[in-house]
């Protein structure tokens, strides 16, 4: 049974798509030259592997990709030969409108700081590599410095938070408990 107000449509399904046949966007209002993101996108990808397939719309037997340009740049980058797709069945328009919605979307919520520096908190407990977050050292310096400065509540001085040991960043000096 469809929920209410949503428009019908077939199942989603990935299909693995050859190299030789993906497009990227000509027009994409997003795409980033910066090299360095995109090393760093495909380290994520190494590590956690490609979970999130690249959207793609069928045209002139070809599939231009309209969400996920910079994932496949990451790819390329690791030599992958073939991505897990899921093809977009509206109109060329509608996909060009898919594409401009998938970045902005994300424009739409703000991080909460304390929450995350709470996440990356608990990740480090169990010497996590904490580069897999996305996030290099000096941004979770930055994040921590900001909480702490904000006085908001860090995790070993909340009410009723458990005693964690300290520890102290090397780089900026920041201590926080684990």
């Amino acid at each position: 049974m469809k929920p209410k107000g949503l428009k019908e449509s077939k199942r989603l399904g990935i299909v693995y798509i050859s190299v030789s046949n993906l497009v990227q966007l000509s027009v994409n209002p997003r795409r980033d030259k910066d090299r360095e993101a995109i090393k760093r996108l495909s380290m994520l990808i190494r590590d956690h592997g490609f979970q999130n397939p690249l959207q793609v719309f069928e045209e002139n037997e070809k599939f231009t990709i309209i969400a996920g340009n910079h994932r496949f740049s990451a790819g390329l980058l690791l030599g992958m030969m073939e991505f897990p797709c899921i093809v977009y069945t509206g109109s060329r328009k509608a996909a060009l409108a898919r594409a401009i919605s998938d970045n902005q979307s994300n424009s739409w919520t703000e991080w909460d700081i304390p929450i995350l520096t709470d996440l990356i908190v608990d990740l480090n407990i169990n010497d996590f590599d904490i580069n897999l977050t996305g996030f290099n050292a000096h941004e979770i310096e930055l994040m921590m410095a900001a909480v702490n400065m904000s006085g908001d509540v860090l995790p070993e001085q909340g009410s009723g938070a458990e005693k964690r040991n300290k520890t102290i960043c090397p780089k900026c000096g920041f201590e926080y408990a684990i």
